[in-house]
């Protein structure tokens, strides 16, 4: 059952960017509620990805509201880095720090913007890295790591921050196929775990296995969001319809 507005973490309201005369997201309404795992689908082009960096603040929206306990992050004189390390991020292409090991690219964050003395950082990115069963390359760089490892450390780098929303951008787009299972299966264990999660993704199998809720979006507008059985059983909207038609006969052909 998809959650009430009372357990909103993130509420989004108006939200709208362009890019010099082009309009990318249209007036977007959206609410991020506690222990959500919530897919968005859709055609390239469509604004997810600029969705969830607007939500993140890498992208400044060009106007609307980004409500987080109670205030709007919007405003000039909010805190962005204390927002952005209770909302994380999961890129395509990992954003590791090349030139750091992997138990600094896991640290950095808490020691420069959560304050945490050396030694309580390495503890808890450790804990982390156990949980992705990366704990044994601490040392390692991520050049010597392989794309699905590469991943796993970067959810646990987002991981050791403690946020309360994990974003996760198409986070198996840049895997190659023998990896992308080792990703999804640590993302479906932190569904399992009641981490609330929006993930922009493609893979419908695992969107219909952990999500609680799905997003159709096109053309910089939310066209319909449901169960996953309303959505990619039983769609309404024509242009979801149009989606996954096309969707399924590609991945069939």
């Amino acid at each position: 059952m998809i959650k009430t507005m009372e357990n909103s973490i993130i509420q989004i309201k108006k939200l709208y960017k362009s890019f010099d005369r082009t309009e990318i997201l249209k007036g977007i309404d959206f609410n991020i509620n506690k222990g959500d795992v919530s897919c968005i689908i859709g055609p390239s082009g469509s604004g997810k990805s600029t969705f969830l960096r607007c939500i993140n603040l890498l992208e400044r929206p060009t106007s609307g509201k980004i409500i987080y306990n109670g205030d709007n992050v919007l405003k000039s004189e909010y805190n962005i880095d204390k927002y952005r390390s209770k909302v994380g991020m999961v890129f395509q292409q990992f954003n590791l720090f090349n030139n750091l090991s992997i138990i600094e690219n896991c640290t950095i964050g808490q020691i420069k913007v959560l304050k945490k003395n050396k030694a309580n950082a390495r503890k808890h990115a450790i804990k982390f890295l156990e949980k992705v069963q990366m704990s044994k390359f601490c040392d390692a760089k991520p050049s010597q790591l392989s794309g699905g490892q590469k991943q796993r450390v970067a959810i646990a780098r987002a991981l050791a921050m403690d946020p309360e929303v994990l974003l996760f951008d198409e986070p198996t787009s840049a895997l190659d196929p023998e990896t992308v299972g080792e990703v999804l299966k640590v993302m479906k264990d932190l569904a399992n775990s009641n981490t609330t999660m929006l993930i922009v993704t493609h893979e419908m199998a695992f969107a219909k296995e952990v999500s609680n809720k799905i997003i159709f979006m096109d053309d910089g507008k939310i066209c319909e969001q449901g169960t996953p059985e309303q959505i990619l059983v039983n769609p309404q909207n024509e242009r979801t319809k149009s989606f996954l038609h096309r969707f399924i006969v590609g991945e069939s052909s």
